[in-house]
């Protein structure tokens, strides 16, 4: 009788935990909206992938052979500061990079990457790059775009601002990545917010919501907190998006006393910690 206790025991001391950390998904914040995300199975997405140059991102991952295993990169749009690391990072891993279709397009045409690692697709569409069971939705963002020769590291004869700084970008998006377990989590990318956040809850009903909250270039706290909670209503919130450079000087407390007497539960996460859910 004992040993059959002492068993028990252990399974609950030492095995239960083990199992329960591989049947859930892991968020982890590297700073600005620099996103890692592990699946249940253990499929590793990294959004909009800004380290080596983010001042908010912890000093062991500047070096990206530190986010370890990528099998996937999304991009919300072609701004410097969410896919400056963006090659470097695909060429280490080797990881496919979903972004919409002109950005996306246009890293081929540019010789950046090979057709077969580049995944060009559009607002309200739906894939399953990793397998069935891990849904990623692109959905839409408010926000303006552009494709950064020099962050890109090319140089071209015609130096116009346009296309420098904007020429076949696409538009800004956000996703909705749906796990095997169900958990759905919305990453905003940088967006103002607008009235079709309550149709992306409609459609998909997130569980966590990644939002950002520094002002000047995106929302502020007053406008993140409305959204949240009169239009995508998730469970959870995590603020991002801010204190990475002196405009985006707007905090997670603002956005708390914002939100208000509310059943969401904010996540004042520090770049680095993990969350599991």
């Amino acid at each position: 009788m004992k040993a059959k206790w002492a068993l028990i025991l252990s399974f609950f001391l030492f095995v239960a935990p083990g199992l329960a950390a591989a049947q859930s998904v892991e968020v982890l914040w590297l700073g600005h909206a620099t996103t890692r995300i592990t699946s249940v199975a253990g499929k590793v997405i990294v959004i909009d992938p800004f380290l080596t140059r983010n001042p908010t991102t912890p000093p062991e991952y500047r070096d990206l052979k530190a986010v370890g295993k990528v099998d996937l990169i999304l991009v919300t749009h072609g701004h410097q500061d969410h896919v400056a690391d963006l090659l470097d990072l695909a060429r280490l891993t080797g990881a496919k990079v979903l972004a919409n279709y002109e950005f996306a397009r246009n890293l081929v045409s540019l010789g950046l990457m090979e057709e077969n690692k580049v995944i060009a697709m559009n607002r309200g569409g739906m894939t399953e790059p990793l397998g069935r069971g891990v849904r990623i939705h692109m959905v839409p963002a408010d926000h303006s775009s552009s494709l950064d020769y020099n962050i890109l590291g090319i140089r071209t004869p015609d130096e116009s601002a346009s296309i420098r700084q904007g020429g076949g970008a696409g538009v800004s998006v956000g996703y909705v990545i749906e796990m095997e377990n169900g958990f759905k989590i919305y990453h905003t990318g940088d967006t103002a917010a607008f009235g079709d956040m309550a149709l992306i809850r409609e459609l998909h009903k997130p569980d966590l919501a990644l939002v950002c909250i520094g002002g000047f270039f995106t929302m502020g706290p007053e406008e993140a907190a409305y959204a949240v909670r009169e239009l995508i209503k998730p469970k959870a919130v995590i603020p991002i998006h801010y204190g990475t450079f002196p405009v985006l000087n707007r905090t997670p407390a603002e956005f708390r006393k914002a939100l208000g007497a509310s059943a969401i539960q904010v996540l004042d996460v520090a770049p680095g910690q993990a969350m599991r859910f």
